[in-house]
């Protein structure tokens, strides 16, 4: 008999979102009868995102892994979970949901077939899980903290009004909304900046003509993709993190923005609702023109500012990071089928 048990969570690809940064943390582990390994299907280097073929070779790859226990995150990794389990019927299959909406169709179909033949689910937030299937039984079941790690706190700073954004320049983000935003804010606050960091996922030429469009092409700067430690750096230099998104799951930017000491401006969707309060640890987005003049009285007001500040610094300090809770839900895997 196998003393550990084999688990192996499959990711489409190693890019820079929240999927991949949270699993990078997790690393690999053999602890406590659990033998942990991230794998991805395609390799730097290899299988265009679409071939077929690279679902094919990553189904022999986790054969080759023997696991016990196969973890699936998005879409493409449910078509090689389905096709596992389908080829070998005792592996149990988990399938992790990471964002409040499909992406298109096929994530429809894809996730909702995956959904039929597992064994548990995982959610990064419980708006993951209630907006996007609320009829899913709630045993089967469980919320991995998102705090993928400790971020070093940006030293107090008189407020000011710089910006900051990162993630991938897609739809979802509401890039074209956060302008608009900031479009009225360089009405009251002439020396604002706003930074943009992130690859572009499809919305990066539309923000930039908007960007143009509006006037702000002094006051906006795109800065790419970047390592966390180089984000780091920039948010550490700016008071606010600037987010409108159509939509969400846990939003780890924004988590992680507020571990830095950045105040966030944000929309009300997703999980974001259930950590972020306005006027006490952040700011909401429901009307422009109010949440323009909500930032206005912070930047009259330091103390106030600071206050808020230090309550979303706060509001992190006591949750368990991603690995402890995906070795906490391991272990229950592990202690159920014993």
């Amino acid at each position: 008999m196998r003393m550990s048990k084999k688990i192996v969570h499959l990711i489409p690809y190693d890019g820079i979102g929240g999927v991949e940064t949270a699993a990078r943390s997790m690393g690999e582990l053999n602890h406590n009868g659990i033998d942990f390994k991230v794998e991805f299907i395609f390799k730097k280097g290899g299988f265009g995102l679409f071939n077929p073929l690279a679902l094919l070779f990553a189904v022999g790859r986790i054969f080759s892994r023997n696991p016990d226990v196969l973890i699936v995150s998005l879409w493409r990794s449910a078509i090689v979970g389905i096709l596992a389990k389908c080829l070998r019927p005792r592996l149990r299959l988990v399938v992790f949901i990471h964002d409040t909406a499909d992406a298109h169709f096929l994530d429809f179909i894809i996730t909702r077939l995956a959904l039929l033949l597992t064994y548990s689910v995982w959610a990064d937030s419980m708006a993951s899980l209630r907006e996007r299937f609320p009829g899913l039984i709630s045993q089967k079941c469980q919320v991995i903290s998102f705090v993928t790690q400790r971020f070093k706190i940006a030293p107090e700073q008189k407020v000011k009004p710089c910006f900051i954004f990162w993630g991938r320049l897609h739809q979802k983000k509401g890039l074209d909304h956060a302008l608009l935003i900031f479009a009225e804010i360089i009405k009251h606050q002439p020396t604002a900046q706003f930074w943009i960091i992130g690859p572009d996922g499809g919305a990066f030429q539309s923000t930039q003509r908007l960007c143009e469009s509006l006037g702000l092409k002094d006051k906006v700067s795109f800065l790419g993709a970047a390592t966390l430690d180089e984000i780091e750096n920039y948010a550490h230099k700016a008071t606010f993190y600037l987010q409108a998104s159509r939509y969400e799951g846990m939003a780890m930017s924004v988590v992680e923005a507020m571990q830095m000491g950045l105040v966030p401006i944000v929309t009300p969707v997703g999980e974001i609702p259930s950590y972020c309060s306005h006027g006490i640890n952040a700011l909401i987005i429901k009307a422009n023109r109010q949440v323009v003049e909500d930032v206005n009285d912070l930047l009259n007001n330091n103390e106030k500012y600071q206050t808020i500040r230090n309550k979303a610094i706060a509001t992190w300090k006591e949750r368990p990071l991603y690995a402890q809770s995906i070795l906490q839900a391991c272990e229950l895997l592990v202690k159920e089928d014993n």
